[in-house]
């Protein structure tokens, strides 16, 4: 299937305008740029399906002040040295929360390197999504310099049935302070490691993804992330992560999503679909992104319209050139619900996990090394 045979351009909200042949499935989808929230809906215990937030209100306007550096019962990591330890470190912080961290051989202490999140799905854990990811290759490199990784591991919700998820989903696990957890993260390896607080990133698929793009809407931790990277995300009606985003900058964002995801799927679902909740066309949500940023339509009432070419085969990318900040989106025909590897590494991504190219290098590194914090 090609998605994109011919471009398409969105036109007034009300009546897409369509150039050329109609391919099977549209990238440009018209609708209101700021529809109301939608009412919570039931939870469902589907594995992986995870993704953004119930519409409770309960979120924080001001960042939680960070936690004090874990020193004490803290496994590998050490206080600051000379240098410290390279290789792979599971850390338990004195929250008990814990994340698995990946510093290359390539880290020199007198220099500043950067640092990227990755976080898994619902039901996920930190292992898999440093397998499917590969962001702890030795040899990757954002802005010429080695990075660190780090995995998160999201807390359980058993009345749920969800054996790990994150802030952003309606099964996540409301005790738990995920937002505090990634300024512990940042605390916690900035207390042994030279990190260069201006190359932070986020990065995450399906719940993880969501939870990247609710990072991205507040005002407080998207000043915190030069840039984010969500694949596959969840992104439910009437959530932070896709309505009431509230940022006082330009985000750049890359967004990966496969066409044929059946868990999130391209186009949207409805409650009838099943799942936990209605899920909104990831078109529009990268539409919004282009308006927050800065790009306008070529009319009053129309979407941004983007640059489209195809950079692999079967993979469409859009991309918004905007004044506050650049908006890039990968449409990959015939994908499932997968991290894009040509090695099918993500187990989770049926009908078919493998993609015709590696979403992680070159283009993730890639745009991450585009983008710094001032």
């Amino acid at each position: 299937m090609k998605l994109l045979q011919a471009f398409v351009v969105l036109s007034f909200l009300g009546t897409p305008s369509i150039v050329g042949a109609a391919p099977s499935k549209t990238l440009f989808f018209p609708r209101d740029p700021n529809p109301p929230p939608a009412a919570t809906h039931e939870i469902a215990q589907n594995f992986d399906s995870d993704e953004a937030f119930t519409g409770t209100g309960a979120w924080k306007e001001s960042p939680p002040p960070p936690r004090a550096a874990a020193t004490d019962g803290i496994s590998h990591v050490v206080k600051r040295a000379d240098e410290p330890p390279t290789g792979s470190f599971n850390i338990t912080l004195p929250s008990e929360r814990e994340f698995l961290l990946n510093v290359p051989a390539g880290y020199k202490h007198g220099e500043k390197h950067p640092l990227v999140f990755s976080f898994h799905g619902a039901n996920g854990n930190k292992v898999t999504q440093e397998l499917i990811t590969g962001l702890s290759d030795p040899s990757l490199r954002i802005a010429n310099k080695p990075f660190l990784a780090v995995y998160g591991q999201g807390i359980a919700n058993t009345t749920a049935d969800k054996t790990a998820a994150w802030l952003g989903a309606p099964y996540a696990n409301t005790t738990v302070d995920d937002i505090a957890f990634v300024y512990d993260i940042i605390a916690n390896i900035a207390s042994t490691y030279n990190i260069d607080s201006s190359r932070i990133y986020a990065s995450g698929k399906s719940n993880g993804g969501g939870f990247a793009a609710l990072l991205a809407c507040r005002n407080d931790t998207s000043s915190l992330f030069a840039a984010f990277a969500p694949v596959s995300p969840a992104l439910y009606e009437g959530t932070m992560a896709f309505h009431g985003c509230q940022t006082n900058r330009g985000v750049p964002i890359l967004h990966s999503h496969g066409v044929e995801d059946q868990t999130c799927p391209f186009t949207g679902k409805t409650p009838e679909d099943g799942g936990s909740g209605p899920e909104e066309d990831v078109r529009i949500w990268r539409r919004q992104w282009a308006l927050r940023n800065g790009c306008v339509g070529n009319y009053p009432g129309q979407y941004p319209v983007p640059k489209v070419k195809q950079v692999y085969d079967g993979v469409w990318e859009e991309v918004w050139d905007c004044p506050k900040g650049e908006v890039r989106a990968l449409s990959v025909e015939g994908l499932g619900h997968s991290w894009p590897t040509t090695e099918g590494l993500d187990l989770s991504g049926a009908p078919n996990q493998t993609a015709t190219f590696n979403l992680t290098s070159p283009i993730l590194v890639n745009f991450f090394s585009k983008h710094r914090l001032p």
